[in-house]
């Protein structure tokens, strides 16, 4: 699997959207990995459905780990 044909995109982008109406958790709602995909076609389709449910970028921001609790 190459790189994500523009249907395979608006389909996770559209099943990102309906997962927000619905108020279902992100978690329980995106996507897995398929067997033998890779792991760029993989991301790219958990991109798609994070931007379709309106979350611009996924990723956890980094956190200072060296800084005390007690600052």
């Amino acid at each position: 699997m190459g790189k994500l044909m523009a249907e395979q995109k608006e389909r996770e982008y559209n099943r990102g959207q309906k997962a927000a109406s619905e108020g279902r958790s992100r978690s329980w709602s995106e996507p897995w990995a398929y067997p033998f995909e890779s792991d760029q076609h993989y991301e790219e389709r958990r991109e798609a459905f994070n931007q379709g449910y309106g979350i611009i970028d996924a990723t956890p921001p980094n956190y200072n780990r060296n800084q005390s609790a007690c600052d």
